[in-house]
């Protein structure tokens, strides 16, 4: 090989290499935008999407879907008839790529991801719910405490203004119920942040 080529090759190893360098710091600096799709949105929102293969979640949302079917406001396209298990996972997946300020977020937050309840998704956020069993009187020191400041407070339970006279056991039930309500219920968003107030052991 010739002495006066060497150097040129090796030139251009050099000129390569930092060119590579120059790409990998620029992509650092510059890092990919992760898409934000209905998806991510529901993931950080600490909600979680099942597989496909989650035949039980499917079967039972089905049927929980098929009960609104004609409610335009609540599933992603009225019908007359049954959507079935496989229609409502198509509906889902497109859903879920939309962009996360499109329209069909709340819909796939009832119908898309896997089925809980107020009580669990309190966890999700660290917090803990207070116990509602009616057969002890388990943290009633605090169930009191929290009666006592409902009257005066401005952001009240839904359909409950008061509470009777034996105010920390009717909190207690009214909990009870906001802790079972699924993510596919109406009122789950304010029902969350009721229980946030009324229904956590802080």
């Amino acid at each position: 090989m010739s002495k006066f080529l060497i150097p040129t090759i090796a030139g251009l190893g050099v000129a390569g290499v930092g060119g590579g360098i120059y790409l990998a710091h620029k992509n650092f600096e510059n890092p990919v935008s992760e898409k934000k799709t209905v998806r991510t949105k529901l993931q950080k929102a600490k909600f979680k999407i099942p597989s496909k293969e989650d035949n039980q979640h499917w079967t039972s949302i089905k049927t929980a879907y098929n009960n609104v079917r004609t409610h335009a406001d609540k599933v992603f396209s009225t019908s007359s008839s049954e959507v079935g298990e496989e229609d409502l996972k198509r509906l889902c997946e497109e859903a879920l790529e939309k962009d996360e300020n499109d329209t069909s977020y709340d819909k796939a937050k009832r119908w898309c991801v896997v089925t809980t309840t107020i009580s669990s998704y309190l966890k999700e956020w660290g917090m803990n719910a207070l116990p509602t069993s009616d057969s002890n009187n388990e943290k009633q020191s605090e169930w009191t405490k929290l009666s006592g400041e409902y009257a005066s407070s401005n952001s009240k339970i839904a359909g409950v203004d008061s509470l009777s006279s034996e105010a920390w056991k009717n909190l207690r039930s009214e909990c009870k119920k906001l802790g079972d309500k699924k993510n596919y219920d109406d009122d789950f968003d304010t029902s969350f942040e009721s229980s946030k107030i009324w229904c956590i052991d802080k």
